[in-house]
């Protein structure tokens, strides 16, 4: 799959607006959702221990040099923790990595992702405003991160 394929598959998931996004938690049904204003692809599902988090961003395209997609979304992930997000007073823990959409000749391409794990007590919170705002301003940073794990051969921001 390419990107323009990939997209189009993702931009006809159940679109919604990031306002919408503690709703969706609290009473939609788990699953993939496109998240319009943001760009972002989201995806829930709830487990024992809460609620876990995935959003792509569909901008942030980004091409590793590595031979095969089986692992990669594993070994490209990275965990740190933020200080008072998604609220003053709270620490969020959250993992990047790239979510790969294709593999070939030696290099994997795909979207840079942020995973978070909640709890259903804190699903008011807009945590796709939280997705996009880690993604601003934390990208660059895990990419130089990545590049000394996995070499990072191009990362664009498609506006």
């Amino acid at each position: 799959m390419n990107f323009e394929e990939f997209l189009n598959w993702a931009e006809s998931q159940n679109p919604i607006f990031s306002r919408q996004i503690p709703y969706v938690l609290a009473y939609g049904e788990p699953g993939v959702y496109f998240v319009r204003d943001l760009m972002l692809l989201m995806a829930f599902e709830e487990d024992s221990n809460g609620v876990r988090l995935g959003f792509l961003d569909l901008r942030k395209r980004v091409l590793l040099a590595a031979e095969s997609c089986e692992a990669l979304e594993e070994d490209s992930t990275l965990w740190a923790e933020a200080d008072d997000v998604p609220w003053p007073g709270y620490t969020t823990k959250f993992a990047f990595s790239v979510y790969p959409i294709g593999c070939e000749g030696g290099h994997a391409y795909g979207f840079v992702a942020v995973k978070i794990n909640t709890t259903s007590e804190k699903l008011f919170f807009n945590w796709g405003a939280v997705a996009y705002s880690l993604l601003r301003d934390r990208t660059e940073e895990y990419l130089q991160e990545l590049n000394r794990k996995i070499r990072v051969v191009d990362a664009v921001e498609v506006v």
